[in-house]
């Protein structure tokens, strides 16, 4: 039966030939230009992507799209349908993965259009940005944020204009207020879902069997870690997150500075090369705290999921037990080959039942079908994202 399709949002930029095609509004324009391709990838996959042979066969390698794309393509109308079919072909190559030999998987394919769309939008801006007459309206409508800035530094590209846009912005940062689109880039159109999610979690101590032990870790310390920030009346907490801008701030500024002097110091020798690596490491004032708190989460989880899969009892009670994702799985495997083949047995059997639930959903799904009494089945295709590849982390 067809299913219903997302409309995709009118873009701002059709042809991108100068910098002036970018600077058409307020914000940073390389932020607005990849939020426009990601929503035109989504809005493609869900029209026509998900048919396409060359396009299921990237996803196999990847083993779907990471997190916040699978999150953007659950939300599109009429994603159970296309979900249920694509996740039978990814729940194969998954589990051809856990069977046989591991092989790396490849990047996500949104996450790889996105990136080239940065470059490519940062490579117009720079080579246009060469006249007083355009460097006045990039000053005008803010220019890039903190990371495009950041990004641009490290293409092949004029390093004058690089230099000056670095510049910029170590100015623009020390002259006013730090604001969180300048230091992290917007829009996150994901935010909200991640909030909703996070609130979601289930407590500790609740069991849940559909979910992965270590993503459960993973989340249940991120919510922790940001209720202790959000904790307290609401002068303190607007305290606490304008300082923290503000030492963001303080530590971009930095960077930036540090960035400029090596830009500056290779200009006259090499222009046209790229800047290397050293001059783009240690970005920021240390790791985030929640960050931290996360992977040391899951990590240790991790630890305790690999001794009780060396055990005979818990070997037993696998099948009866929350399982680990096939992400976590792969982790598993690569850091203990015995541990590593027993989780990647009992996902393996799990992947082929789904398998089965997914083939069923989508009988049902047809004309011939649609007065068959509806099941379980119908929903196996929500189990698979959360369980069946990278996206697995709830």
């Amino acid at each position: 039966m067809p299913a219903a399709t997302p409309f995709p949002r009118g873009p701002s930029v059709l042809t991108l030939y100068h910098a002036e095609d970018l600077l058409t509004a307020a914000g940073c324009p390389a932020c607005r230009y990849v939020a426009e391709a990601s929503d035109r990838y989504l809005a493609w996959f869900a029209l026509e992507g998900h048919g396409d042979a060359v396009t299921i066969t990237r996803l196999c390698a990847s083993l779907g799209m990471c997190p916040q794309h699978t999150r953007g393509l659950m939300r599109q109308p009429g994603a159970a349908i296309r979900l249920t079919a694509v996740y039978r072909y990814l729940l194969q190559s998954a589990r051809a993965q856990l069977t046989g030999r591991a092989a790396s998987l490849a990047p996500c394919p949104a996450c790889a259009r996105e990136t080239a769309a940065r470059d490519r939008a940062l490579d117009t801006l720079v080579t246009g940005l060469g006249g007083d007459e355009i460097r006045g309206l990039y000053r005008e409508l803010g220019g890039l944020c903190v990371p495009h800035v950041r990004a641009a530094a490290g293409l092949r590209a004029r390093r004058q204009v690089i230099g000056w846009l670095t510049e910029s912005m170590i100015f623009r940062l020390a002259g006013e207020p730090p604001s969180l689109a300048v230091l992290a880039g917007w829009p996150d159109a994901d935010a909200g879902p991640r909030a909703r999610l996070r609130a979601s979690v289930p407590a500790r101590g609740a069991a849940d069997p559909d979910i992965c032990p270590v993503c459960l870790a993973a989340a249940r310390a991120e919510r922790d870690g940001l209720a202790r920030l959000a904790a307290g009346p609401v002068d303190g907490r607007v305290g606490r997150m304008t300082a923290l801008l503000a030492g963001q701030a303080q530590w971009s500024a930095a960077c930036l500075a540090r960035m400029l002097s090596a830009l500056t110091s290779r200009a006259a020798v090499q222009p046209a090369r790229r800047l290397p690596r050293s001059a783009l490491r240690a970005w920021g004032p240390g790791d985030c705290p929640v960050c931290c708190a996360r992977d040391e989460a899951a990590q240790q989880e991790t630890g305790r999921c690999r001794r009780e899969l060396m055990s005979a009892a818990a070997e037993r009670a696998l099948h009866h037990r929350p399982g680990l994702c096939i992400r976590h799985v792969l982790t598993v495997r690569s850091a203990d080959a015995v541990a590593g083949r027993k989780a990647a047995g009992v996902a393996a059997g799990r992947a082929a039942r789904l398998i089965d639930e997914l083939g069923e959903a989508s009988r049902k799904a047809t004309w011939a079908g649609r007065h068959e009494a509806r099941g379980p089945e119908m929903t196996a295709w929500r189990r698979a994202v959360h369980g069946g590849g990278p996206a697995g982390a709830r």
